[in-house]
């Protein structure tokens, strides 16, 4: 993800989730058109996952594509995407807005659909002196819940935006706010006064956040308006 949003650069009120579900006339198939290297002719074929009856499909013409293959690849592509990815998100954020473009990842963290936690780091400590930081104990503004039997990870949001981790961490026992990383720490976390604390996102496996991609970004006066949409890793079958 080349940038991270979460519950202290999300404007409160603002976060929206839309679920766009199928109907009848929601195609369940593809068929490409492209032109064969093999004939020299227009040809096609149909695309459809492994579930589908294939009865409705909608039709791409596929330029510059000249296999068989190639036209499969692509059209399985979209029909998975056509498929699971149905969960629209909107919110506004500040400048950090501009910088994620259209088509590019981003991590989002909000309880409300419960994609994680997140906060800012308020202090840490470390057992080395110097980057990478080996035996890093992070303390977070906000209590962390963990799950019985799961691995944990927690990324950290860079000063210029974009994302570090995310890092495996363990409980530290009787502190509930405190994380210990089983790994070295790559990036130093900023937990001075004169600007934005760094950022954390954490959870199970994962859930540490949601990554969406981005479909549009539209200034606001002083605000960014993101709209994206829920990725899901079905969607890359090939």
């Amino acid at each position: 993800p080349v940038a991270m949003f979460g519950p202290r650069n999300i404007v409160k009120g603002s976060f929206k989730i839309k679920y766009v579900m199928p109907g009848d006339d929601t195609a369940d198939a593809v068929t490409v058109e492209y032109f064969s290297s093999r004939t020299w002719k227009p040809d096609e074929t149909t695309a459809k996952l492994p579930d589908s009856q294939g009865d409705n499909p909608a039709k791409v013409n596929l330029f510059g594509c000249t296999a068989k293959e190639h036209a499969q690849r692509e059209g399985l592509y979209i029909a998975a995407n056509n498929r699971y990815r149905r969960r629209m998100v909107s919110f506004r954020t500040e400048l950090e807005g501009m910088i994620p473009t259209y088509g590019d990842l981003v991590a989002i963290t909000h309880d409300m659909p419960r994609w994680g936690q997140g906060g800012e780091v308020v202090d840490w400590r470390a057992e080395s002196t110097k980057p990478p930081w080996v035996g890093a104990v992070l303390m977070l503004s906000e209590p962390l819940t963990w799950t019985e039997g799961a691995s944990h990870y927690l990324a950290l949001r860079r000063r210029d935006g974009s994302l570090a981790g995310p890092f495996r961490v363990e409980p530290v026992a009787d502190a509930p706010t405190m994380a210990r990383l089983a790994e070295p720490l790559t990036v130093t976390p900023y937990t001075g006064g004169s600007e934005e604390r760094t950022y954390f996102s954490f959870g199970p496996g994962q859930a540490w956040a949601q990554t969406a991609r981005i479909l549009a970004i539209r200034p606001r006066a002083e605000q960014v308006e993101i709209t994206a949409v829920a990725e899901d890793a079905r969607v890359h079958v090939n």
